[in-house]
C-alpha cells in the first residue's frame, strides 16, 4: 500500500463510483478547482443517498435534484444530465469507504454552520415527495451524527415541514455550491 493510499488520497480503483461522479463533474465544470468539485460531489451523493434509501428515487426528489443542479455556476442542462445520470447508476453501488469518505470530505471542507446548511438540505430533498420516510429520517439522523450535527435546532425540519423552506448549503470559500447561491 502506497503512502497516498494509506493517506485516502489513492486516485483510480479505490473509489469507482465517486470516481466516476467527479469525472463527471471535471467534464462538466473544467475550470472549477478540484476541491470546488470535490465539495460538490459529497452533498450530491448525500442527496442521493437520502433519495434512495427509502427504496425509490421519485420525479419530485430527481427534480429537486436537478434545480439545486442548476444553481451550480457554469454546470449546463447537459452538465446536470451528465450529473444526474452517474448518481443514479452508481449510488446503490457505493462502498462504505466511499461513503466514509464524503464525511471526511465534507468535515474538511465546511465548518458547523456549513455542515447544519448540508443536513437542512438533505432534509427538504427528503420532503420533496411529502413527509420524509422513517426511512429518510433515520438516514438524515445518521448522516448528521457523521457530520457532527446536532438535530436539536433543527428537528422541526425532520417532522415534515422542511419542503416549505430550505437553505442550500454555503460554498466553503467556492464561488458556487449546489443550491441557490444564498449563505446560510
Amino acid at each position: 500500500m502506497g503512502l497516498l493510499a494509506w493517506l485516502g488520497l489513492k486516485q483510480g480503483d479505490s473509489f469507482p463510483n465517486l470516481d466516476a461522479l467527479l469525472k463527471e463533474l471535471r467534464a462538466a465544470l473544467p475550470e472549477d478547482e478540484a476541491v470546488v468539485l470535490r465539495y460538490i460531489a459529497t452533498v450530491i451523493v448525500l442527496l442521493g443517498k437520502v433519495a434512495c434509501v427509502d427504496g425509490r428515487f421519485t420525479d419530485k426528489e430527481d427534480a429537486l435534484l436537478r434545480e439545486l443542479l442548476t444553481h451550480v455556476d457554469g454546470l449546463a442542462p447537459s452538465g446536470v444530465d451528465a450529473v444526474c445520470n452517474a448518481l443514479h447508476g452508481k449510488l446503490p453501488a457505493l462502498q462504505e469507504e466511499e461513503v466514509d469518505r464524503c464525511y471526511r470530505e465534507l468535515k474538511a471542507l465546511c465548518n458547523a454552520s456549513e455542515r447544519v446548511e448540508v443536513v437542512r438540505l438533505l432534509i427538504r430533498l427528503a420532503a420533496a415527495d411529502g413527509a420524509p420516510t422513517a426511512a429518510e429520517r433515520a438516514e438524515i439522523q445518521s448522516i448528521a451524527q457523521e457530520l457532527g450535527v446536532s438535530l436539536v435546532d433543527i428537528e422541526p425540519d425532520l417532522s415534515g415541514r422542511a419542503g416549505d423552506e430550505g437553505s442550500p448549503p454555503a460554498s466553503p470559500g467556492a464561488p458556487r455550491d449546489p443550491g441557490d447561491g444564498s449563505q446560510g
